[in-house]
């Protein structure tokens, strides 16, 4: 993964970059890009993820996978490194809507030594799903408003990955769901919000490893500011030094009201949007990503890295449950996916709708290249 949860595509792994198995020049998305593609190998049939701004379902879009991120509290953070404590959860990954509801299951629930975590029902998403399987016609989306935002597909998404997508809410409108338009808060303004408060939260948490209480220790170092400075300097990767330094920045005594209290406040707007937008519908689409699986050598920078979330981070932001499913391949043979998100808590409406495309199509039924040498 990438190094303490933060980057789009897997470049700051402590161990080096992982390689997507669709395609080997190609990366795997992040953060929990090893995740991802240990399943899309065939190494394994599931994985767990952790997702802060779209880090399981955007490598899950990138390596032809199906991801959910659950809602905010659903997935005790008890033993997780905190990134972004108000945006982290944990999740799970597989081929299928299915699979990804046999691993969410055992991890569901109240754990009284997480803060986080909230007493809410338990829902058996197994048995959710083999429910609606059984009373769906051949109209199973009968009744399902999917709302789909204009702001989705604006300018910087592929076309490639628009048509996939615009293909799979057609399959969706043939199997009975009725498409509503809504409104969500611009992407370009949740980004912004997101790599405000994001950073800002990470500068906190990451203020323990100090070569003194907790994580690294520099070698021999000569005063206290030595052993801070080589310490901090040699235990981070400038990715993780990055977002630590912004954060700090929006934190200080000077700039916390411009930056940091004025993106609390249009956090709240962001939930406020979401509340509107699903007062018309029960479900909304979107891509996962803008592009398909970028190359490794294409070496983004931090800015353009950070697109790459542009339609995942806002789900973090209003603690809502997302899905990524694969609706397609590119001209070159890379994976697109289709994000799903839902109500708080709604989990099962999101595993069953996705589920029940998957029997009507076969894109989550496809092998990367790896795994098509080991089936």
């Amino acid at each position: 993964m990438d190094e303490f949860a933060m980057g789009s595509d897997n470049s700051s792994s402590y161990y080096g970059t992982v390689q997507n198995p669709w395609n080997l020049e190609r990366v795997p998305g992040g953060s929990s890009g090893g995740s991802a593609a240990a399943v899309a190998a065939g190494f394994v049939p599931v994985a767990t993820g952790s997702d802060t701004g779209g880090s399981i379902r955007q490598p899950a879009s990138f390596c032809g996978l199906t991801g959910i991120k659950p809602t905010y509290g659903r997935v005790s953070r008890f033993g997780m490194i905190a990134y972004a404590s108000s945006l982290d959860q944990a999740g799970s990954m597989g081929r299928s809507a299915k699979d990804c509801a046999y691993l969410l299951q055992p991890m569901i629930g109240h754990d009284p030594r997480d803060a986080t975590s909230i007493k809410y029902d338990m829902p058996d998403y197994v048995q959710d799903i083999s429910d609606a399987e059984a009373a769906a016609g051949d109209k199973p989306f009968n009744g399902l408003r999917i709302g789909v935002a204009k702001e989705y597909f604006s300018a910087g998404l592929d076309a490639e990955v628009e048509t996939a997508v615009r293909a799979a809410l057609n399959k969706y409108e043939e199997l009975g769901a009725t498409i509503v338009e809504v409104n969500i808060t611009d992407p370009e303004i949740t980004l912004a919000t997101y790599y405000m408060l994001a950073p800002a939260e990470a500068s906190s948490n990451l203020s323990r490893f100090d070569g003194v209480r907790f994580g690294y220790r520099c070698e021999n170092p000569t005063d206290l500011l030595d052993l801070y400075t080589r310490s901090r300097s040699e235990g981070f990767g400038p990715e993780v030094q990055r977002r630590i330094l912004t954060g700090t920045y929006a934190l200080s005594a000077g700039y916390f009201d411009a930056y940091y209290t004025k993106a609390q406040k249009i956090r709240r707007l962001i939930v406020k949007d979401f509340d509107e937008a699903f007062a018309s519908c029960d479900v909304i689409a979107s891509p996962t990503a803008p592009t398909a699986a970028y190359k490794l050598s294409d070496n983004l920078d931090p800015a353009t890295m950070y697109l790459g979330d542009v339609y995942t981070i806002a789900v973090n932001l209003a603690g809502l449950p997302a899905l990524s499913q694969p609706v397609g391949l590119t001209s070159e043979g890379l994976p697109v996916g289709l994000q799903l998100i839902g109500k708080h808590w709604q989990e099962s409406q999101l595993l069953t709708t996705a589920h029940l495309f998957q029997q009507h199509t076969d894109h989550h039924l496809q092998h990367s290249t790896i795994a098509k040498e080991t089936v």
